[in-house]
């Protein structure tokens, strides 16, 4: 995340700061990345756009079952449930999407009873 976005460093020392010594889960780094994702997606360039979605496809095919899930559960689910919710161009973002995260978003939508703007 870091590599891609140097900018979410703070955010991320913040949500860390905020745990302490105390154990958590990468997936709530990963909310928080969903979080700073949402910014991007509503007024970032097309290339951090491009980024986050790259970032998606990787993460949930070169990732270890805890990032996969991270990935899907704490990142994907998080934006794409935010659809008509949020004010922001969802679109943007879905549009970009790689099979993987498609695919996943497909069962989201399956398992929700919606159809996420851009997937379709």
């Amino acid at each position: 995340m870091l590599k891609l976005f140097p900018d979410f460093k703070a955010k991320l020392e913040e949500h860390r700061n905020f745990w302490k010594d105390d154990e958590y889960e990468f997936g709530l780094e990963m909310a928080q990345f969903s979080s700073f994702a949402f910014d991007k997606i509503k007024g970032g360039t097309d290339e951090d756009v491009n980024k986050l979605a790259d970032f998606a496809e990787q993460m949930l095919v070169e990732g270890n079952e805890k990032v996969r899930w991270a990935a899907k559960y704490e990142f994907l689910e998080n934006i794409t449930n935010s659809d008509g919710e949020r004010d922001f161009p969802i679109e943007r973002f879905t549009r970009k999407l790689k099979p993987h995260s498609i695919e996943f978003c497909k069962e989201l939508d399956k398992g929700w009873g919606t159809k996420t703007t851009g997937i379709y």
